[in-house]
């Protein structure tokens, strides 16, 4: 993937968010990757309108810059914390504000984009909300998760500090997976073809 944006969403709230260092830690290896830019979009730090069915472009200030950003960005990895059993209210408020399927004659965000996923929760029960929470919703849009589920409880951080060498590992092989995996769709006909199914 070369001159590519890689953007972090991160659907939290929380200013100091183990969801954010879990988005970062994939980003960072991603990064290495010779013409990957990356970017983050925490939540936490916009005033985001409450998503009402207006169109993308009547959304102002927080909201209007933090949709600029998925609209820019060309691969994602998504991170969130999970609360009772699924992804949070405010990652849902903004994939509310979203556009699918032709948007002004484009492609619409997330329509055949690689998506990493990752959950954070306090305990390991929550660890199926990747598979039947957040993977469904980005499939809604066409995009392409990548393969398995990275999830984080509360026991892999020490005072807000990812202390855990095995999740750390497999978050970084996330970000690369995720560069990767849009590599391979802009160099595969029938992958960029697929979109969405309904």
């Amino acid at each position: 993937m070369t001159d590519r944006t890689l953007l972090g969403i991160v659907g939290s709230v929380s200013a100091d968010s183990r969801t954010r260092t879990a988005v970062e830690v994939a980003l960072d290896a991603a990064a290495d990757r010779d013409g990957v830019e990356t970017d983050v979009l925490h939540l936490a730090d916009y005033d985001l309108d409450t998503a009402d069915g207006r169109g993308i472009d009547n959304y102002e200030g927080d909201t209007a810059a933090a949709l600029d950003l998925i609209v820019e960005a060309d691969a994602y990895v998504v991170g969130t914390p999970v609360y009772r059993g699924s992804y949070s209210g405010a990652l849902k408020n903004l994939l509310d504000m979203v556009p699918r399927d032709q948007w002004q004659g484009d492609v619409a965000p997330f329509e055949n984009a690689a998506v990493g996923l990752v959950a954070t929760g306090a305990t390991d029960h929550h660890f199926l909300a990747v598979d039947q929470e957040l993977r469904p919703a980005f499939a809604f849009f066409g995009a392409h998760a990548v393969g398995g589920a990275t999830y984080a409880s509360g026991d892999d951080f020490d005072d807000g500090e990812l202390v855990d060498a095995d999740l750390r590992e497999r978050l970084e092989l996330l970000g690369e997976a995720t560069v990767d995996l849009a590599a391979a769709i802009d160099e595969s006909e029938a992958l960029g073809s697929l979109g969405p199914a309904i």
